[in-house]
């Protein structure tokens, strides 16, 4: 593999970015900007799968509903509800395509980075190509343009801005459902049964080995 430049570690235990050789960047961490409005699973279905009928504990019940979403979104290298997220990298260096470790992704919102004398700007998109279809989803600059010049000393100088998620509830895999029950019920009963088939569940929704979640 060619050369690779890391710049810091936050959330996860990836770097937030790779420099792949000169041509590739690729974004490992995301932070949400904008949460979802819902839930992947209402609190009534949660509190069936895990046979709770009272309604006692229903605000610590919806906290460790959306804990367990979340989890399964980073594992799984996800988004399950539509999202606003945003990445960030220190500098366009030498590249030609930013690879995003996220999916799905409907939209690119913006590209924003410091100029040399300190100005936020905004990259036009007439600029790139936003391949939204692929796994992972990619960023391309077109033929005939380059990154402008970024303020050297300014960490997180570039944010990528979009937006990610299934979309409704209706259309989120079971499989994702499914693993927040598990996820759920392991912190609700401190079940190891169930922290297995979560592990399963995920592997079984992230879309490359390099994220495998070994049961």
């Amino acid at each position: 593999m060619g050369r690779e430049r890391a710049y810091g570690i936050r959330g996860y235990t990836s770097p937030d970015t790779d420099y792949e050789g000169r041509d590739r960047a690729v974004i490992r961490t995301w932070t949400t900007t904008v949460e979802p409005t819902t839930e992947p699973l209402t609190l009534a279905e949660l509190k069936l799968r895990l046979r709770i009928t009272e309604c006692d504990d229903d605000v610590e019940l919806g906290q460790i509903l959306t804990y367990a979403r979340k989890q399964v979104e980073a594992d799984a290298y996800r988004r399950l509800i539509t999202q606003t997220v945003a990445g960030t990298m220190d500098t366009f260096f030498d590249v030609r395509e930013i690879e995003l470790r996220l999916a799905p992704v409907s939209s690119i919102t913006s590209i924003t980075y410091v100029d040399q004398a300190g100005a936020t700007q905004t990259f036009a998109s007439s600029r790139y190509h936003a391949d939204i279809t692929s796994t992972p989803p990619r960023i391309i600059l077109k033929t005939n343009e380059q990154w402008e010049l970024t303020e050297w000393n300014t960490p997180n100088a570039i944010t990528i801005t979009l937006v990610a998620g299934y979309g409704a509830a209706s259309t989120v895999p079971a499989a994702a459902k499914l693993a927040i029950v598990e996820y759920a019920r392991s912190v609700w009963n401190g079940c190891e049964g169930a922290t297995a088939t979560y592990q399963r569940l995920v592997s079984s929704l992230q879309w490359t080995a390099y994220h495998r979640v070994m049961a």
